[in-house]
């Protein structure tokens, strides 16, 4: 039997989750588009192939985690 871990959190906390984690990966892509930039200086194709590597699978977790955002109900107004 499986846990619905879904279940376990409200919208607003994988809203948050989900957030957090697109900056991550984020964070994590812009560190590797720098590394590329590093290693065509320095001539080094293993770098750049890792971090081109990297970056595709960094795109695919940034747009997986921006479609589970896109599909949470929107958030509640909040007023000033």
């Amino acid at each position: 039997m499986a846990i619905d871990y879904s279940a376990l959190l409200s919208d607003d906390q994988k809203r948050q989750i989900l957030t957090q984690r697109v900056a991550q990966f984020a964070a994590e892509a812009y560190q590797h588009d720098i590394n590329i930039q590093v290693a065509t200086a320095s001539n080094n194709a293993e770098g750049i192939k890792a971090s081109q590597e990297a970056l595709v699978t960094l795109d695919t977790a940034i747009q997986i985690h921006q479609d589970a955002l896109a599909a949470l109900p929107a958030a509640p107004a909040t007023t000033a």
